[in-house]
């Protein structure tokens, strides 16, 4: 399964307000190339809502199967 188009979440304000760094990591149900749904497994709660939106808006090739993907996000205050 691949997801060509892949959005990258936004840095949340607050984060970068308060210099909050870290790693998400998110598991995603695929169905007919789309993701039909977003569960947050671990990462600090400031990110969670961008990683579920910016899945929310991929785009994937797989099968007719239902797939489960897991990806790490990392935010990182420079």
């Amino acid at each position: 399964m691949v997801c060509p188009t892949q959005v990258k979440p936004e840095l949340p304000r607050r984060a970068l307000q308060e210099g909050t760094s870290g790693v998400v990591r998110a598991q995603a149900r695929i169905s007919g190339g789309v993701v039909k749904e977003v569960t947050i497994l671990s990462g600090p709660r400031v990110f969670h809502a961008a990683v579920r939106s910016a899945m929310l808006q991929y785009k994937c090739v797989s099968g007719a199967d239902d797939v489960i993907a897991v990806q790490e996000f990392e935010f990182k205050i420079e």
